[in-house]
């Protein structure tokens, strides 16, 4: 497999002296209640939810942890889904594709209160969101429309 990023992870921290933990390859059987493969940025959550929760976890990656396509990302942390909410709209319907949204500004809240929490450092600050078009037919999709607010 490429390898998606050089240098360091926007997701570790920067400047620490202290070298990257090095873990011995499994051997052997492991009782678990939940097996988790991929240590990225979302399986190393995933796994500390259910540590926290009294689960036994095992997080099983074959390189290295925060790596991948955690160390290849922005390391941003967008409130919004992946798709569009006229698109969503138009599949589920409008009051579908609003819980959508507000699910995932959710989920973005409660993982940034997680980072705070537990004191994690990083470069967290809020940021608007601006969306735009190229193209004056698509301003309409981005206009607010009456009681979709």
């Amino acid at each position: 497999m490429a390898r998606l990023r050089l240098g360091r992870s926007l997701w570790l921290a920067r400047g620490s002296d202290v070298p990257a933990a090095r873990y011995a390859p499994l051997r052997g059987n492991v009782g678990v209640d939940v097996a988790i493969i991929g240590g990225g940025i979302t399986g190393a959550a995933l796994a500390w939810r259910f540590a926290d929760a009294g689960i036994r976890v095992a997080l099983v990656e074959a390189k290295r942890i925060g790596r991948g396509s955690t160390a290849a990302s922005t390391a941003l942390l967008m409130r919004e889904p992946d798709e569009d909410l006229a698109h969503l709209a138009q599949r589920y319907s409008f009051a579908r594709a609003r819980q959508v949204w507000e699910l995932s500004r959710g989920a973005t809240r409660d993982f940034i209160n997680t980072i705070r929490r537990l004191n994690i450092r990083c470069d967290l600050r809020p940021c608007d969101s601006v969306y735009y078009t190229l193209t004056p037919d698509h301003v309409p999709a981005l206009e607010p429309r009456s009681g979709q607010r």
